[in-house]
C-alpha cells in the first residue's frame, strides 16, 4: 500500500505537468487550428524566468568576512541581504513564488509576439508546415536560452518553509510515508490553474464567445465579433499556462535548455490520447499517462520488463487509438 500511494502521488505530480502543457496545446489547436511544436519551449522559457529572477535577486557584492580574524577574507553577499537583512534573505528565499508573478506578463507578451509575428501567417497552411516552422522556432528559442544561461542544469530552490516533506501516510492510516511539500504544492497549483482555465472558458462572456468561435468561427464573425482578436488573446493565455507550469516545476527539475522538448513529445501524445481539441480529454489523459508512467517505473516491474517505463505511454496510446481513433474524449 505504501508503494502504491507513493506511485499515485508521483504520477499525479508528473501528470499535472503533462496536463498543463497539453491544456495549452489543445487551446491553441482548438481555437487557431495550429499544431504548435514550440509550446514545449514556452514551458522551458517559463522555467528560465525563475532562473533569471533568482539570478537578479542574488546579485552580490564582495564584502569583508568579519568571522575570520587571522587574515583578510572576503565573501559574496547579495545586495538585498546587505540592504534589508532578514527581509532581503526572505525575498531571495521566495524567488520561485515571485517568479510566477513575473512570468505571467512576460509569457503573455512572448505568446502574443509569437502569434502576431509568426503563427498568424500559417493559419491556412498544412499542419506539416505548421509543425516545421514551430519546431524550428523551438530550436531557436532553445539556442537563445543556451547562449544566455549555458548548457548545464541550473538548480532553483523552493522556499525553505516548504523544502521539507510531509507525512501523507497518516491521512490514509499508514505510517512512515512522507512526500515533498513542493510536489504537493505543484499538484494543487496545477489543479487551480486547470480549474481557472475551465471557469474562464465556461463562466465568462469572453470565454463563451471563444468556445462558440471554436465550433463555428464564421457565424461568430457574422455577429460582428472580432473572433481573431480573441483567439490571439487565447494564444497568449496558453503561453502563460505553459510558462507558469515551467516556473513552478523548477524546484522539482533543475532547468536546462532542452527540458521543453522532453515534455513536449509526451504532451503531444497526451493531446492525441485525450482527443484533439478536447480540453477535458487533455487533462484526463495527462493524469492517466502520468500515473501509468509512474507505476511502470517501479523497480519491481522494470526487473521483469526492462525499459517498460520509457515506452508504456506510447503503448497505451496505440491501444487507445486502436479502440477509439478519436481519443478518449474526442468527438466522433
Amino acid at each position: 500500500m505504501e508503494a502504491i500511494l507513493l506511485q499515485i502521488l508521483n504520477g499525479l505530480d508528473k501528470g499535472a505537468a503533462y496536463a498543463l502543457i497539453a491544456l495549452g496545446l489543445t487551446l491553441v489547436f482548438g481555437t487557431l487550428g495550429v499544431v504548435n511544436f514550440a509550446h514545449g519551449a514556452l514551458f522551458m522559457m517559463g522555467a528560465f524566468v525563475a532562473v533569471g529572477v533568482q539570478n537578479l535577486l542574488t546579485i552580490s557584492a564582495r564584502v569583508r568576512d568579519t568571522s575570520i580574524t587571522f587574515f583578510e577574507a572576503y565573501k559574496e553577499t547579495p545586495y538585498l541581504e546587505l540592504w534589508w537583512g532578514d527581509v532581503g534573505r526572505t525575498i531571495i528565499d521566495y524567488a520561485v513564488p515571485i517568479s510566477v508573478i513575473v512570468a505571467i506578463p512576460v509569457m503573455l507578451l512572448i505568446g502574443l509576439a509569437m502569434e502576431r509575428g509568426l503563427i498568424r501567417h500559417f493559419y491556412k497552411r498544412d499542419h506539416a508546415d505548421q509543425i516545421l516552422v514551430t519546431f524550428g522556432l523551438a530550436i531557436v528559442l532553445q539556442e537563445i536560452v543556451k547562449g544566455f544561461f549555458g548548457a548545464n542544469p541550473i538548480p532553483v530552490n523552493a522556499p525553505q518553509v516548504v523544502a521539507t516533506s510531509v507525512d501523507v501516510g497518516s491521512l490514509f492510516g499508514l505510517e512512515g510515508i512522507t512526500y515533498p511539500w513542493w510536489r504537493l504544492i505543484y499538484l494543487g497549483f496545477s489543479l487551480s490553474v486547470i480549474g481557472g482555465v475551465f471557469a474562464f472558458l465556461h463562466f465568462t462572456t469572453f470565454g463563451m464567445v471563444v468556445r462558440a468561435g471554436m465550433h463555428d468561427r464564421e457565424m461568430v464573425g457574422l455577429l460582428g465579433i472580432n473572433i481573431q482578436k480573441r483567439f490571439t488573446i487565447v494564444f497568449g493565455l496558453a503561453a502563460v499556462v505553459a510558462g507558469v507550469a515551467g516556473t513552478m516545476y523548477t524546484p522539482i527539475l533543475s532547468p536546462d535548455y532542452h527540458m521543453g522538448m522532453e515534455f513536449l513529445v509526451l504532451s503531444f501524445v497526451v493531446v492525441v490520447v485525450g482527443g484533439m481539441g478536447s480540453l477535458p480529454g487533455a487533462v484526463a489523459a495527462g493524469f492517466l499517462l502520468g500515473i501509468l508512467q509512474s507505476f511502470f517505473s517501479m523497480n519491481e516491474i522494470k526487473t521483469y520488463l526492462p525499459g517498460i517505463d520509457q515506452i508504456i505511454v506510447y503503448l497505451v496510446a496505440v491501444i487507445i487509438l486502436l479502440v477509439r481513433p478519436k481519443g478518449l474524449l474526442g468527438k466522433d
